[in-house]
């Protein structure tokens, strides 16, 4: 119920980069094309297992962004059957399982995620913490699994979560072996996909694992906390207070670490900051989704620490986090539905770029266009127009990652070897470009100018040029 809140609140909303993974999607359900435009093969979807699921939702049912939402709230719901099962799992009230997937919920750096693989991640690692936990070698391996098709820098929280097999009733070397198992089941099931994309889209892993990472034009995922908390304070810091909590919760079962409890807690929130460093230590801009795992590994750690305390404190302090987050996202909302999710910093309203896309077509006669820097909006809204970016278009991103590895080091080395097999197509040529920029210095005849509204205000022109 509180996903179809949320997702209705959403509905205008879905951030660019939310619509980039519903475009990928839609693609592959409409024309087998591993890419954002049919015809026009890429290998920038981070989340594989994300867009085949919502590709084949929209196989059944041909509304993508109805397909989007409705997969958001299946996942909820998962999250919420998970982790009340976690709950008993460990010996605590049930009822933490409730707090968890209302703090999942609430969160307004997950809801801001709605078409993103953020929902899915959390629900696989609820399950992996359960299945770790209590000892079972098969599930826990084919989650982590899982969990690497879900986003491959997940293999971090999901080998911490794996640990958990090491707490389970048995000798110590059955214990070992089991983990062993599990890793080799994960590897299993993830590496037919990352073998299959090294040969035929031309990388192991997507592109933008080089593309999106040691990039020096942002903040990078810790010190961009401070960014966020500057742009959306009230939001920002009650996406913060359940991960606050969680440490407390975790010093608290650090004094009694052989309580099954205690060791849930500890893993669930190891997992969370090990994910963080993990990222900061590759350079990962700070991209609002980017936090889900941490965010959601937080709220289950608190959800069982909150738990094992009893009804009087899970009251007062389920109460407390739900009330703050939804009021944090009520008193930013603005219209309802939203015009703009909470921690999205895109460079115009959805609803702009939706107007703007809907005159392409006639514009530009069909023929594609040089994107502005943000691409979902105009891909999903703009068909049959392709716009064309480091994300969409191949030559572009080999220009990005040709870059990247002229920097040297073990990170070119990496790259060479991801690319052995990489073949790419000649850059496609366009006489079109949307750009942000001075129509009085635009390059080529100035088509059409768009006053466009950014989701921290302020407007900007978006400027539409021909050369020829």
């Amino acid at each position: 119920m509180v996903g179809v809140v949320v997702c209705w609140l959403m509905q205008r909303a879905l951030g660019d980069d939310a619509l980039i993974t519903v475009s990928y999607a839609r693609t592959l359900a409409e024309s087998g094309t591993w890419g954002v435009f049919p015809g026009i093969t890429a290998n920038t979807q981070t989340s594989p297992l994300n867009a085949w699921l919502l590709a084949a939702g929209m196989v059944l049912v041909d509304q993508p962004l109805l397909v989007a939402s409705g997969f958001a709230v299946l996942c909820l719901a998962a999250c919420g059957w998970l982790a009340v099962g976690l709950a008993r799992r460990v010996g605590v009230a049930p009822a933490g399982g409730w707090l968890t997937v209302a703090v999942i919920a609430t969160s307004p750096v997950l809801s801001a995620t709605i078409g993103l693989e953020a929902y899915l991640g959390a629900a696989v690692l609820l399950g992996l913490a359960q299945a770790a936990l209590g000892g079972r070698v098969v599930v826990t391996g084919v989650l982590c699994g899982l969990a690497v098709l879900t986003r491959p820098d997940l293999a971090v929280p999901a080998a911490v979560l794996a640990l958990g097999l090491l707490t389970a009733p048995k000798t110590r070397w059955r214990r070992v072996g089991g983990l062993a198992a599990a890793a080799g089941l994960a590897a299993l099931v993830a590496l037919p996909w990352h073998v299959w994309s090294w040969f035929h889209l031309g990388g192991a892993v997507p592109d933008t694992t080089w593309v999106r990472t040691d990039d020096s034009s942002g903040l990078t995922i810790l010190p961009a906390v401070l960014g966020w908390l500057r742009a959306f304070p009230l939001v920002t810091g009650a996406s913060a207070v359940p991960v606050v909590l969680a440490v407390v919760a975790a010093v608290v079962a650090a004094v009694r670490p052989r309580r099954r409890w205690a060791v849930a807690v500890l893993l669930l929130v190891a997992a969370g900051w090990a994910h963080l460093g993990a990222l900061e230590l590759i350079g990962a801009q700070g991209a609002g989704w980017y936090y889900g795992p941490a965010v959601a590994c937080s709220a289950a750690a608190l959800g069982v620490a909150v738990g094992a305390a009893g009804r009087p404190v899970l009251a007062g302090v389920g109460s407390g986090v739900v009330v703050l987050a939804a009021c944090a996202g009520v008193a930013t909302s603005g219209a309802l539905p939203w015009t703009s999710a909470p921690l999205v910093a895109n460079l115009a309203l959805t609803s702009e770029y939706a107007a703007v896309a809907a005159e392409l077509p006639a514009l530009t006669g069909g023929e594609p266009i040089s994107g502005p820097g943000e691409l979902g909006a105009l891909a999903y809204y703009a068909a049959p127009v392709a716009t064309l970016d480091f994300l969409s278009e191949p030559a572009r991103t080999d220009r990005v990652m040709r870059a990247r590895a002229a920097e040297g080091g073990l990170r070119a080395e990496l790259m060479r070897l991801n690319g052995l097999h990489r073949r790419s197509p000649p850059p496609i040529d366009t006489p079109w470009s949307l750009d942000f920029v001075d129509p009085a210095a635009a390059t080529g005849r100035v088509v059409r100018v768009w006053e466009v509204e950014g989701p921290l205000g302020g407007r900007s022109p978006l400027v539409l040029t021909h050369r020829g």
